[in-house]
């Protein structure tokens, strides 16, 4: 079978991830794979040494420059972009084309190109339907299937843009820890009320608020020892400096861009909870899974998918969101005011309670990341849906 993935592969978000796994996946099981990134990066070599690192079989990438900057070349080069992208699929001629992300450059050209191509669109956003010039409306209108991240991500995409058809429901492949390293051997452990390290791993923009985690500390000191934020972004000065001015250092830490695989199960596995008290148009974030893979249970507000990862789970906390955060997470971006809302302090309360009473069971945790969400689990998955 020929498949061509579109998206993003530059860089180090969920889309990222998602796509060169799914790429290794498929690779690894003989499928012939044209990996198209229609990123606005250009990719540096040390870009595609990385990607290197996810060939396998007869998989072939193709990264292009970014547009340029003036106003006429930049219409100009997008256009190009499109015809070059649709000439690469008619030569392609893929089985399957998957598109993961929004963008007209990753809908238009396996239209214009009209081959015989079962065309899929992978949701792994909230699947609110944004503006009328949302490049999703083409996946709605001229795509074959639509397949989302978790059950909510796919119901909200298909009442969002009207999709009457099913949609298959399937999560995407975050970095395989127990493949990139050794987990840790999970024991049970009770912590005191007040001992517990949390730390919040994410990127540092204002609807995942991790800024406004960091003033709450006043709220959290009694129950938590300290409070770790690992993550690179527009709020990494400001919570820096916030942490500097009020003299916070010795318990509240902001350390920047956190490492991958063993450095990165290390670290994780060095702490007692992680934190998510985002409030943006989520998916379902793939760094609550990694969490999970180190046994270590979370709080995490349930917009979007995160809800999802609580179904028969109780070994984490997933605090209810309350009709103006759902509303005000379909444009974060637009309102960019942080939530107010003492209800996901109060929930790490009851965390830390929970941790001390023995009332999480950290191996349990870890078994129901292997039994859902494993790299194996997740490729198997994929690979009965791509054969169908």
């Amino acid at each position: 079978m020929k498949v061509l993935l579109a998206g993003s592969l530059l860089g180090y978000g969920g889309i990222q991830s998602h796509l060169r796994w799914l790429i290794k996946a498929l690779g690894e099981e003989g499928y012939e794979i044209l990996a198209v990134s229609v990123g606005i990066q250009t990719p540096s070599d040390a870009d595609l040494r990385y990607l290197q690192k996810f060939q396998s079989g007869k998989v072939e990438f193709l990264c292009f420059p970014a547009f340029q900057k003036q106003k006429f070349d930049f219409h100009l080069s997008k256009l190009q972009r499109l015809a070059e992208i649709t000439t690469i699929i008619k030569k392609f001629s893929p089985d399957v084309y998957l598109a993961v992300g929004t963008g007209w450059n990753l809908f238009l050209p396996p239209l214009l190109s009209r081959t015989k191509t079962r065309l899929i669109f992978h949701e792994v956003m909230s699947g609110f339907a944004g503006n009328w010039h949302d490049s999703r409306w083409a996946a709605r209108w001229c795509f074959d299937d639509v397949v989302g991240q978790s059950p909510t991500v796919a119901k909200t995409f298909a009442e969002s843009f009207g999709w009457k058809k099913p949609v298959c429901v399937l999560p995407a492949i975050p970095e395989p820890l127990e493949v990139t390293a050794f987990l840790p051997k999970v024991t049970s452990k009770k912590v005191e009320v007040g001992k517990a390290k949390a730390a919040l791993f994410s990127r540092l923009v204002p609807h995942k608020q991790a800024f406004w985690l960091v003033q709450q500390w006043n709220s959290l000191k009694d129950v938590l020892h300290e409070l770790h934020i690992h993550g690179g972004g527009p709020e990494e000065a400001l919570i820096k400096e916030y942490i500097s001015f009020h003299s916070l250092g010795d318990r509240v830490k902001c350390f920047g861009r956190y490492p991958e695989g063993q450095a990165y199960v290390d670290l994780l596995s060095s702490y007692d909870l992680t934190l998510l008290p985002t409030v943006g148009a989520e998916g379902a974030p793939l760094v609550l899974l990694e969490s999970m893979a180190c046994g270590i249970p979370f709080v995490a507000y349930g917009v979007g998918g995160i809800r999802d990862y609580g179904v028969d789970n109780t070994n984490v906390i997933i605090v209810p969101p309350e009709p103006w955060v759902t509303n005000q997470a379909k444009e974060f971006t637009t309102t960019g005011k942080p939530s107010q809302t003492k209800a996901f302090i109060d929930a790490v309360g009851e965390m830390s309670h929970k941790l001390a009473e023995g009332k999480i069971n950290q191996m349990e945790l870890q078994q129901f990341y292997l039994e859902r969400y494993s790299y194996q689990v997740l490729k198997n998955a994929w690979l009965s849906y791509l054969c169908k």
